[in-house]
């Protein structure tokens, strides 16, 4: 069955995917990489300036039809999606929302040092993450009339702020295990 993971910003939603992959030989997919690629062949280093290009909704488009493929096509496949929107595209899913405190989600971004999301200070990354958190919802809910900030379309929610990315593995295996179970 098809896992999909989605969460603030830097909630640790990639690590724990691919830890996650790697542990239980589920296949890893990750809709956020798609969108930093099609982000350069666009002519953006910088993924919040793609967010406001009105061929944002182009990418869009191609991701999400990519990831409802997924769950179309390999329904009963052991996958792992990380993803905002996965779970809106792939219903029959174990949907995970990992949250943090943005604080926390700063503190992860600075250390990232990711060339596409550059920042100098805590506040800046914080401020960046909520603006990018906010932007993406906007599109979402113009997109697709759904709201990732609404938890009840998730099947588990747990906050990463003090949990290592192997105790997040451990608890979304165990909540895996009862979902399936109660199937």
């Amino acid at each position: 069955m098809i896992i999909t993971v989605t969460g603030k910003p830097c909630s640790g939603k990639g690590t724990v995917g691919k830890l996650f992959c790697q542990k239980y030989n589920f296949e890893y997919v990750c809709t956020g990489d798609m969108f930093r690629e099609l982000a350069k062949s666009y002519g953006y280093e910088n993924v919040l300036d793609f967010q406001k290009d009105e061929r944002v909704k182009e990418a869009d488009n191609i991701i999400d039809t990519k990831t409802a493929n997924l769950g179309k096509l390999r329904p009963n496949d052991n996958i792992l999606i990380d993803s905002r929107l996965a779970w809106h595209f792939v219903p029959n899913s174990f949907k995970v929302f990992i949250d943090i405190d943005w604080g926390t989600a700063g503190q992860r971004l600075l250390l990232a040092k990711r060339q596409s999301e550059k920042v100098e200070d805590l506040k800046t990354a914080i401020e960046k993450l909520q603006d990018r958190w906010q932007e993406e919802n906007k599109r979402y809910l113009s997109l697709y009339n759904t709201n990732n900030l609404n938890l009840s379309n998730y099947d588990f929610v747990i906050s990463s702020s003090n949990l290592t990315p192997e105790e997040l593995v451990e608890i979304i295996y165990k909540e895996y295990k009862k979902f399936m179970l109660s199937k």
